[in-house]
């Protein structure tokens, strides 16, 4: 756990919560997918985010989904897209995208498009709220309808 050691026993308590790396995936932007990504991406010793999160294929499974552009806008009116790579992960870097809160989210491949229900407001890492587990406190995992694999996507690890 060389990331360890920040100032804040909640945060280092929610890292050690995620558990380790997946030894088939190296650290990279194919790993940790469905996992909150700015608890780790903040700035510290890894490359910080602003916005970052994971795109499923179906809903409550673990299959990624990739080429979906993710639309975000912020309360400036402030227009950025992401695409998700073959593990359904995307990530917005604070110099390409800062959002000033609240922002809007929609998701899009193809014909298909969902636009998020309700703003973002103040975290940018979309695991936060949407966990694999739908609740009072999660709408559970971002998905897309199914639809044919592209050729990004056969070959992700």
């Amino acid at each position: 756990m060389a990331l360890l050691g920040c100032t804040d026993p909640l945060k280092e308590a929610a890292i050690i919560e995620l558990g380790g790396e997946d030894p088939a995936i190296p650290a990279g932007p194919l790993h940790r997918a469905g996992q909150p990504c700015l608890l780790c991406h903040d700035g510290g010793v890894t490359t910080p985010f602003s916005v970052a999160g994971t795109i499923h294929r179906l809903a409550d499974a673990p299959v990624a989904a990739g080429g979906v552009v993710v639309s975000l806008v912020d309360k400036r009116g402030v227009t950025f897209e992401a695409a998700t790579n073959c593990a359904g992960n995307f990530f917005v870097r604070p110099g390409d995208f800062t959002p000033e809160y609240p922002m809007w989210v929609t998701i899009e491949r193809g014909e298909w498009r969902q636009e998020m229900e309700s703003p973002v407001n103040g975290d940018g890492s979309c695991a936060t709220c949407h966990t694999s587990e739908t609740g009072t406190r999660s709408a559970g995992q971002v998905y897309i309808l199914p639809f044919e694999l592209g050729p990004e996507e056969a070959g992700c690890p």
